[in-house]
């Protein structure tokens, strides 16, 4: 059995074609079809790379009996949330404000007319202690909508208005030194002085935070924040968040050591890495950390050549956190399996300097580097290459093929600040190629479009998109002189404007789209926003062409930013990296 996900361009929604499910994508179809048959719409956002959208996918969606709940008393939508982040934003934040938390499966129940009842992200198909099962959340909201409709879409009228009232306009206020003060007093007070990072067993890099910093540091070089800075930093290049066998960052560490990942790889995550090592390599505290910093990015940069490279320009959106049903299977090693490639002397190297484990344990560990390249690093070098050829056998985990023009756009950035502070040609021309390939193929005379190759999404036009690709244009331009790419990206900046902004503030979407609001942009989150992004990309355009202008909308576009750095320093960190370059112009 195949459903109407057959043939999709997207991997993620082709990974559920065969679900007994019968699916339907985004778009009028579903909801013409729930407003004929009277039924509500269960709504289904993921990604291909998602290890929980996998789990939910193996318990719920392949198992007759929940598929047959759906099928009766549903329309069923499934969207890749990477295609369309517009769609999921606006039911993120709608799951996120009525359960306290959001994330990957997102699960929501809405009306026909798009607006949400119930929600959460995962869902067993069990219940568990605190968790309601799938099933019976399926069965009590078909019931609320049989025998109480009208109460059902008075809640849901609730949510919309409660949803617009949360994309309206924040408090705002003076983006100004006692704000770019107080965010550093809080990232600093909230640092995990053993660890680095921010406090919380759960660590996310939050590197445009670090971006932040390292542009405060320029600032005020404090000791303490430049520690901070180092802290962090290493904390991520040492542990087992990253790859030391293959290359490549994953997503985010489970526990306070950095030591476990959540296994996907994310584009994105490359090239902000590759930035904030950039920002951070002046701030090292010898040139070994320096050393070290440069060693990590060329080796993320070839993980980027290898893995996610496609031989027709760009690269790759993912690869996913399982491999065969297993998270993280292609990256973990028990004792045994290191004896297997390693020599004893090899193995003796590999527990003292990788973390392996003791012999006669069974335990599967992710290998990390304590103490990064100081001591035998040719030597360890050279363990991991071994590893690197054995684990090349294993089954290896999916690719996710997209190629999404705003992720492409942060890798290119990525490529070419790293290469211009470590003076790397390699990743220079990696970067200019891929922004040469992105303006060739993603700008349209309507716009910047979301992925090239897929026919479902031809007509969506996002901020964050055309954002981050002015953002790469402008940094290939300031590596290479190249008058005619500053001067396309200058006009593409500004079409960026007319299309997503209304004064100073910045809209995730066009005015006309296929959503129940227009989603208003906000703060960072695993990427920069495509709103912070234009208020640096006016700041970088206003300063180098003296105008004034730009200058003045990015001041009054930061006001808009000030209530998230206000509560949550570490969501703004491109728009406070931002506010000191403006204030920095201004001394």
């Amino acid at each position: 059995m195949t459903n109407r996900l057959e043939g999709s361009a997207s991997p993620y929604l082709r990974q559920h074609a065969s679900d007994p499910v019968e699916w339907y994508p985004w778009g009028d179809e579903a909801f013409a079809r729930a407003r004929e048959l009277g039924r509500p719409v269960l709504l289904s956002c993921g990604y291909s790379a998602c290890h929980w959208c996998h789990v939910m996918q193996r318990e719920s969606f392949r198992d007759a009996e929940t598929a047959a709940l759906l099928n009766t008393d549903y329309v069923a939508v499934k969207v890749d949330r990477e295609l369309r982040p517009d769609v999921d934003a606006i039911y993120q934040d709608y799951a996120a404000a009525s359960t306290g938390s959001g994330g990957w499966p997102l699960t929501v129940w809405l009306t026909p007319e798009k607006l949400p009842v119930f929600g959460g992200t995962y869902f067993p198909r069990n219940a568990r202690p605190g968790m309601i099962s799938f099933p019976d959340a399926l069965e009590g909201v078909a019931t609320s909508w049989r025998d109480d409709r009208a109460d059902v879409e008075r809640t849901a009228e609730q949510s919309l208005a409660f949803m617009r009232e949360r994309s309206a306009p924040r408090l705002d206020g003076p983006m100004d030194r006692a704000m770019l003060d107080s965010s550093v007093d809080y990232l600093i007070q909230r640092q995990d002085v053993v660890h680095g990072g921010l406090r919380g067993a759960t660590k996310f890099p939050q590197l445009p935070a670090i971006e932040f910093l390292c542009a405060y540091a320029r600032l005020v070089p404090d000791v303490e924040l430049l520690l901070a800075i180092e802290r962090t930093m290493l904390a991520i290049v040492r542990g087992g968040i990253y790859d030391h066998v293959g290359g490549g960052v994953h997503r985010y560490a489970t526990d306070l050591e950095w030591r476990t990942p959540h296994f996907e790889k994310m584009l994105y995550d490359q090239g902000l890495l590759l930035s904030a090592l950039a920002s951070a390599a002046p701030f090292a505290s010898s040139s070994a950390i320096r050393g070290e910093y440069a060693h990590i990015a060329r080796a993320t940069a070839e993980f980027m050549r290898v893995e996610l490279a496609r031989a027709d320009g760009g690269f790759a959106t993912a690869l996913s956190a399982d491999t065969g049903g297993v998270e993280g299977a292609a990256y973990t090693w028990t004792r045994d399996q290191l004896a297997a490639v390693l020599s004893e002397d090899e193995l003796d190297l590999a527990e003292h300097a990788l973390g392996a484990e003791p012999a006669g344990s069974l335990r599967e560990v992710t290998l990390h580097r304590p103490g990064g390249r100081a001591g035998n690093a040719v030597a360890v070098d050279a363990v991991l290459a071994k590893l690197a050829h054995a684990r090349a056998a294993r089954p290896q985990p999916d690719r996710d093929d997209k190629r999404l023009t705003a992720w492409n756009a942060i890798a290119a950035r990525g490529l070419l600040d790293a290469g211009r502070a470590f003076t790397d040609a390699a990743m220079l021309a990696d970067g200019v190629l891929t922004v040469h390939w992105l303006v060739r193929t993603v700008v349209r005379p309507d716009g910047v479009v979301r992925e090239p190759d897929d026919a479902s999404v031809a007509g969506v036009r996002l901020l964050e998109d055309a954002a981050h690709l002015v953002s790469a244009m402008l940094t290939a331009a300031e590596v290479t002189g190249d008058g005619e790419l500053l001067k396309h990206a200058t006009g593409l900046h500004a079409d960026t404007l007319e299309r997503f902004a209304d004064g100073s503030s910045l809209f995730t979407t066009p005015e006309v789209n296929d959503l129940p609001l227009r989603p208003r942009e906000g703060g960072d989150s695993a990427v920069p926003s495509g709103a912070s992004t234009t208020i640096e990309n006016a700041v970088r355009i206003g300063l180098g062409a003296g105008d004034a202008s730009q200058l003045e909308f990015a001041r009054s576009a930061l006001g808009q930013m000030w209530a998230v750095a206000d509560a949550v320093p570490e969501q703004a960190g491109r728009s406070l990296a931002a506010a000191v370059t403006l204030g920095l112009a201004a001394d």
